[in-house]
């Protein structure tokens, strides 16, 4: 799939997220379109602050903010997910585009 078409199937204004290059079709296309725009696109430290970003987003906008990272990221997001996202605290709905990284035999790393 080419990365313009996943991008119309999301329809999302924002997207925030930590480059990796399992995902660099969409990096790529992020920068090129956005750049680093605090309206559309931002890349933070870690994936922790990514989803905390996105949760704000949603907050102040009420859209559906998307979180790019590579999957050793996930233990970075524990915490805003449990604390920000839950249902049972403010119900924030986000996307995550998740890379795949460590596949066995598989040369994954730039």
């Amino acid at each position: 799939m080419k990365v313009e078409s996943l991008v119309n199937i999301i329809g999302a204004d924002f997207y925030t997220g930590v480059p990796d290059s399992q995902l660099k079709a969409l990096c790529n296309y992020l920068i090129n379109t956005y750049g680093i725009d605090p309206r559309h696109h931002m890349i933070a430290a870690n994936e922790g602050n990514c989803t905390a970003l996105a949760a704000g987003y949603h907050i102040a906008t009420g859209k559906i903010p998307v979180v790019y990272m590579q999957n050793s990221g996930e233990g970075n997001i524990v915490n805003p997910v449990a604390s920000l996202l839950n249902d049972m605290v403010y119900a924030i709905p986000v996307i995550f585009i998740v890379g795949w990284r460590g596949e066995p035999r598989i040369h994954d790393e730039p």
